[in-house]
């Protein structure tokens, strides 16, 4: 659970949100764990007593594949780097692509 959830939640909204968003970075982290955590704890037994253990525990280890995937795919480098430096990268990065319509 600390291994990936946890650092997920706390220590990657630091890193790879800029300065001014870090705040809301972490909120947004913050409420997705918790709803997720109170979405399991209602949907684990509906799923479990529907579709059986070993299904509901592979639809989970799916989930969790798709989340390293999806997070290895998108991640950036921040080793070595200043948070400050990161954060100005991400605006500049932003800035250049243009207005978003």
């Amino acid at each position: 659970m600390n291994l990936g959830p946890n650092a997920t939640t706390y220590a990657l909204p630091a890193e790879v949100f800029p300065g001014e968003l870090r705040a809301a970075g972490h909120g947004f982290a913050a409420a997705s764990a918790k709803l997720g955590a109170a979405l399991g704890v209602f949907l684990f037994p509906q799923l479990v007593g529907h579709l059986g253990a070993s299904a509901v525990l592979l639809i989970t280890a799916g989930c969790c594949a798709l989340g390293f995937l999806v997070t290895a795919a998108f991640r950036i480098e921040t080793r070595g780097r200043p948070l400050a430096e990161i954060g100005a990268s991400g605006a500049a990065a932003t800035n250049a692509a243009g207005p978003r319509s």
